[in-house]
């Protein structure tokens, strides 16, 4: 966000160009009000002072008819910007938008940049950087469970518990800083280490709580990756078509049927999770079939839950490359092979024997028991790293101060920590950090 004045008057559509009852354009800055009042005809004479709403009419150079409108005014530092600003409300029809778009910046406003107005409030302490992302998350939400998220981080979910946190770590800092700088000062009590390290120690597991919980809610949707693994010709393809109860996967007999892999949305007692249907384990040789053995284990190696299928008249499934845990399944079931079943969960697409047990055993395996701290997908990106990072921090601080070591490099990991949190909520910010969270807003947002 490099180069932008801050000081101009800004101005954007706060709603979508399309046919619509109402479209708003949104000022703010020094000038928001003398622009916005410049071309619109309040149906009272006077203008009363204070924030409030008018009707009227708006009369600009770019209409040949004035077009009735309603004029909102907030005086700063009451504003989401904490600047002084009006929103103009008239007919939605795009091109009256943009003529009052128009006769705004011919009277000195400039068009807002992607996310100017939220960076504005962000930048003046309306909002910490997370509530910012949340206005994004908020405005980009396609489920019911991205808005959830969004809503509770724009209220505070992920900040509040950060911030308080780091408030504490910035009393232990100030304290250990006091103990170095005024040692011989009568008023200035003897640091307690054996307090401070326990106190370093329960706060970095504080933060791996948080982290782990961050995680927990990471996936934009919330949705746990489920992927099928096993031989090729193991049935795969059919199951994944039946758990799904459509034909969403091409089967067929003969081996490698699958080369790319297969994604789709799956219901599993309640749960939704992302099923993924892969090609069959084996030794690669074309390029393609190189390939898809490639996408297959990466897959595997971000999988929630694997789902390793033997068929029941076939050869055993190798355990799959994986950190995620594996649940193990007979395939095939309706063809009564020599393969006894044992610990393993016999299925049959064929005849629908063993599914609803096998979705019961998926969510079962993979229903998250930690609760997720509520955080859009980005933010959760953006500040997981950090969250460890002053974990890890706070974990050496608290073994140094066991040991022994300098209080000047106990107070050099407790400052990481701080400044790593202070990232989370922007309190410590650069431009590259601004960049990337404010790069996918919308312009008037």
């Amino acid at each position: 966000m490099a180069g932008l004045d801050l000081q101009d008057t800004i101005v954007a559509p706060a709603t979508a160009l399309g046919p619509a009852a109402r479209g708003i354009i949104r000022l703010s800055g020094a000038e928001a009000w003398s622009i916005a009042r410049s071309a619109f005809v309040p149906d009272r004479l006077d203008w009363p002072a204070g924030c409030r709403v008018f009707q009227g009419r708006w009369q600009g150079n770019r209409l040949r008819r004035r077009i009735p409108a309603l004029l909102g005014l907030w005086a700063a530092p009451r504003s989401y910007t904490t600047e002084d600003v009006a929103e103009i409300h008239v007919s939605g029809a795009p091109a009256i938008v943009r003529a009052v778009l128009g006769d705004c910046l011919d009277r000195g406003a400039r068009l807002a940049e992607p996310g100017e107005f939220t960076l504005r409030a962000f930048l003046a302490g309306r909002i910490d950087l997370t509530r910012a992302e949340a206005v994004l998350a908020t405005i980009e939400a396609h489920t019911p469970s991205q808005l959830e998220a969004a809503l509770k981080q724009l209220a505070g979910g992920l900040a509040d518990p950060v911030q308080a946190l780091r408030d504490r770590l910035l009393d232990e800092l100030a304290y250990l800083e006091a103990t170095l700088d005024f040692t011989e000062e009568p008023d200035v009590a003897p640091l307690d280490r054996s307090r401070l390290a326990a106190e370093l120690a329960t706060s970095s597991a504080e933060l791996d709580r948080l982290a782990e919980r961050l995680r927990a809610g990471e996936r934009a949707e919330g949705r746990p990756l489920v992927v099928l693994h096993g031989p090729p010709n193991a049935g795969k393809s059919r199951l994944f078509n039946a758990l799904l109860g459509q034909s969403a996967a091409l089967v067929a007999d003969q081996p490698g049927t699958t080369r790319d892999y297969l994604q789709a949305e799956c219901t599993c007692a309640g749960l939704v999770v992302d099923l993924v249907d892969t090609a069959g384990v084996d030794t690669p040789g074309s390029l393609l079939e190189r390939r898809a053995q490639q996408l297959r284990a990466e897959l595997a190696a971000r999988a929630d839950l694997v789902v390793a299928c033997c068929p029941a008249d076939g050869p055993a499934a190798e355990p799959p490359d994986s950190p995620a845990p594996v649940l193990w399944v007979m395939t095939k079931a309706d063809l009564g092979g020599g393969r006894q079943a044992g610990d393993w969960l016999a299925t049959s697409a064929a005849t629908g024997a063993g599914l609803e047990e096998l979705k019961a055993a998926i969510a079962e395996a993979v229903r998250q028991p930690t609760e997720a701290l509520p955080a859009a997908a980005a933010t959760a990106a953006r500040c997981h790293e950090s969250l460890v990072r002053a974990g890890e921090a706070l974990r050496r601080a608290s073994e140094a101060v066991q040991v022994g070591q300098s209080d000047e490099f106990v107070a050099l990991e407790v400052r990481e920590a701080v400044d790593a949190l202070g990232q989370v909520v922007g309190v410590v910010v650069t431009d590259d950090i601004l960049d990337r969270v404010f790069a996918r807003f919308c312009i008037g947002k």
